[in-house]
């Protein structure tokens, strides 16, 4: 069973699963561009995922994000420790971003993700996200996709 966990940017278990996410994104990418830092002050939601007392996945909201309406928040360092993966772990950690941002009232919610991802492309775009523009930073990167939904 899978336990949700709002928790706050601190928390070590979500900077250890941050930590994880950036180096699978490094070892994918050998010529990445650097990720941008999270500010602390725009993290409106951060969530991890217990499997057995152990913390195994993460996600956060920020907001506001640069170049969209005040209604806009993004999701990012969205990971699962690889032998937790294809569980529906990701899944639920989405959908409770989402619920976090309709608590907040905010209209849609947009992400990056990369072409070297295919698991992650699938998960946004079963849960209902569409392909958009890459939007700043991301707009001159050949390896970013963009994604937005509606909420």
């Amino acid at each position: 069973m899978v336990a949700l966990e709002r928790v706050e940017w601190a928390n070590p278990d979500l900077q250890r699963l941050v930590a994880a996410q950036k180096a699978e994104i490094d070892a994918r990418y050998e010529d990445t561009e650097e990720v941008p830092d999270v500010d602390p002050a725009t993290v409106k939601g951060a969530v991890v995922a217990r499997v057995d007392e152990q913390v195994v996945a993460s996600g956060i909201l920020t907001h506001p994000v640069p170049s969209f309406a005040e209604n806009t928040a993004e999701l990012g360092r969205m990971f699962v420790e690889p032998e937790y993966r294809r569980r529906g772990i990701a899944k639920e950690l989405l959908r409770e971003l989402e619920a976090i941002a309709v608590e907040l009232k905010l209209e849609q919610l947009v992400l990056e993700t990369g072409i070297k991802q295919p698991e992650a492309i699938g998960l946004y775009t079963s849960e209902g996200y569409r392909i958009i523009d890459n939007y700043p930073p991301y707009e001159d990167s050949p390896d970013s996709r963009c994604f937005a939904k509606a909420l």
